[in-house]
């Protein structure tokens, strides 16, 4: 799904991915997903998204404040699911960040970076060693909290925050040059 950002009140673009083993699939019955605001446009897969122009984006250091609130609603859906809670991760978290950016800067969600082929290449690259990791991202104009809530009401993003084996976190999040478009990232990795 392609959308002008001019033309949208409100955008919230989600996407998941996940690199061996898989997660599970929804428990049967699972939502569809949350019921998102008029002229959302929402995707569930891992095509990318154009949501903003490219150019220089802002793209801060994950603060503590945003680790801890990302890594308490991460741990409540795992708590939801019966699983033992995550731990913050700094390495995580600037992969997260440095993918946040990236697609910030070429106005892209996509699981892809420019050098990148995914999340497992991007740890890697920053010296964590993943036996299995899941991404992810959103863009949009929505703050964390809402981003996370989005997350966990989605059927593919919450299998990745639920997948039985992660133990790690870290978030990220940058402002594409239009200084609205908002760009996260989360991983989970073990």
């Amino acid at each position: 799904m392609l959308a002008r950002p001019a033309a949208v009140l409100a955008l919230l673009c989600l996407a998941a991915c996940a690199a061996a083993p898989t997660a599970p699939p929804p428990a049967p019955g699972a939502a569809a997903g949350p019921r998102l605001p008029g002229r959302v446009v929402w995707t569930d897969g891992h095509g990318d998204v154009a949501v903003a122009a490219a150019g220089r984006a802002s793209c801060p250091a994950t603060s503590a404040a945003m680790a801890a609130t990302g890594l308490a609603v991460t741990n409540a859906t795992r708590a939801q699911a019966g699983l033992a809670p995550m731990r913050s991760d700094p390495v995580l978290d600037r992969v997260a960040a440095a993918h946040a950016c990236d697609m910030a800067n070429r106005g892209t969600m996509t699981h892809a970076g420019s050098a990148t082929t995914g999340p497992m290449a991007r740890a890697r690259q920053m010296g964590y060693r993943p036996q299995t990791i899941a991404e992810n991202i959103a863009a949009g104009r929505f703050e964390l909290n809402g981003t996370l809530e989005q997350w966990s009401a989605s059927p593919k993003h919450r299998a990745n925050i639920t997948i039985p084996s992660l133990r790690d976190f870290g978030i990220g999040t940058a402002t594409a040059a239009d200084g609205k478009t908002t760009f996260w990232t989360a991983v989970y990795a073990r």
